[in-house]
């Protein structure tokens, strides 16, 4: 098996069986999203999710100190 396969089949085994894991994951894929549009601390990003009738609710919620401006598209 490759290095790439065995790595994919960690993260993955990583996600299912370590919620925190999950959490991490996605918090760090959120703080590059946001990012781009506000300023932000990577700590002042919670993330909460609940699990109900094999239903995932994903709650996200950031602090931000100022929008970011953006460059105006030409015509």
């Amino acid at each position: 098996m490759d290095l790439n396969k065995r790595l994919d089949n960690l993260i993955q085994k990583n996600k299912e069986t370590n919620p925190k894991y999950l959490i991490n994951v996605i918090k760090s894929d959120f703080y590059y999203l946001i990012n781009n549009y506000f300023e932000v601390d990577f700590n002042d990003i919670f993330i909460d999710i609940n699990v109900e009738n094999n239903l995932y609710s994903i709650s996200i919620n950031s602090k931000g100190d100022r929008i970011k401006l953006m460059k105006a598209i030409p015509n």
